[in-house]
């Protein structure tokens, strides 16, 4: 099932990349809107490591275009090192700034959890990444996620809300 980003009223939701992407590029006012309201207490957001990875490879993905045009992975198997020197830092400070976010709790990945991954690729036909971030979910008993992603909504129970 799927719901409205504006219209969450529960305690605590799981967030997917996407989310903390928009509010860190600065083109969802939803979700800046949602931001604020983790940041006041009146929701509680878990997201994993995982999440991070996927978000500062998109962060430097999206730079890369910015400042180079063309293909980003073009330019990053042409002149990596030069790149990601220049990339880097600023993808560092904003990933910095958003685990200084009150009230967003970023978890780890443990090994536990891959059991629960293999079984929800096979059950729901997820994508490892997905699934990893499914398995993080029911470790934490959040079955809220906030995503653009509809594929989560094959799993009964969870609850996906969008910006």
């Amino acid at each position: 099932m799927n719901l409205l980003l504006r219209d969450f009223a529960g305690d605590s939701v799981y967030l997917d990349t996407m989310l903390p992407y928009a509010l860190l590029r600065g083109f969802d006012e939803q979700v800046r809107l949602f931001f604020e309201r983790v940041e006041a207490g009146a929701i509680q957001a878990y997201t994993s490591v995982l999440t991070f990875d996927e978000l500062a490879y998109r962060l430097i993905l999206a730079l890369v275009r910015e400042r180079y045009g063309g293909s980003p992975l073009d330019v990053l198997r042409e002149q990596e090192v030069t790149v990601l020197r220049e990339i880097v830092p600023p993808v560092r400070a904003a990933l910095e700034e958003l685990t200084r976010l009150p009230n967003l709790y970023v978890v780890e990945v443990v090994a536990d959890d891959l059991s629960v991954m293999t079984d929800s690729m096979e059950r729901y036909q997820l994508r490892p990444r997905d699934a990893l971030h499914y398995a993080v979910m029911v470790r934490l008993g959040c079955l809220n996620i906030a995503s653009r992603d509809a594929h989560f909504d094959r799993i009964p129970g969870l609850t996906r809300y969008v910006p």
